[in-house]
């Protein structure tokens, strides 16, 4: 048997890589360059629910979006809402941190985590999502307007009691 020098056996090993990928690859669906969550019904619908302020509605709405697109922040985010709007602050947090993980610049998530920790009277932590969405925005953004805004009304209620 004769002996091929690394690089011919490289070639082979490779030349059959393409070979078996080939046709497995051609059948593969084109990945979708638009999210999930611009034509998702059920993503639109707990949308709807939200503002309407039927947030337990929306819960299994987003976890079917969630079930069809795991890597959706926007969609995280927004059960992470609902879930905190009915008041599941560890499922809420777990949500938030997903949404998080997924995209650590997500103004959203960040914005409404801070707030998450404001109602369960963690303000610390609040702080460290403020101090986030202030290296993200410095000159300003709706979820850093917002997380301020939260911070002024839980000082309030604390300095009234």
């Amino acid at each position: 048997m004769k002996h091929l020098p690394t690089a011919g056996w490289l070639t082979v090993a490779l030349a059959a890589f393409l070979l078996l990928a080939g046709p497995a690859a051609a059948m593969a669906p084109a990945p979708s360059s638009e999210p999930v969550t611009a034509a998702d019904p059920d993503y639109v619908a707990a949308n709807e629910l939200i503002a309407a302020e039927r947030y337990a509605e929306a819960v299994p709405l987003l976890e079917k979006v969630i079930e069809r697109d795991p890597d959706n922040a926007d969609a995280w985010s927004q059960l992470g809402f609902a879930s905190r709007k009915t008041r599941t602050w560890a499922k809420s947090e777990m949500y938030y941190a997903k949404a998080l993980a997924l995209d650590p610049k997500h103004e959203q998530a960040m914005e409404y985590m801070g707030e998450m920790y404001l109602e369960t009277d963690r303000p610390e932590l609040a702080r460290t999502m403020l101090d986030k969405l202030v290296k993200l925005c410095p000159d300003a953004c709706p979820g850093r307007t917002e997380l301020e805004i939260a911070f002024e009304a839980y000082n309030r209620k604390k300095a009234a009691k």
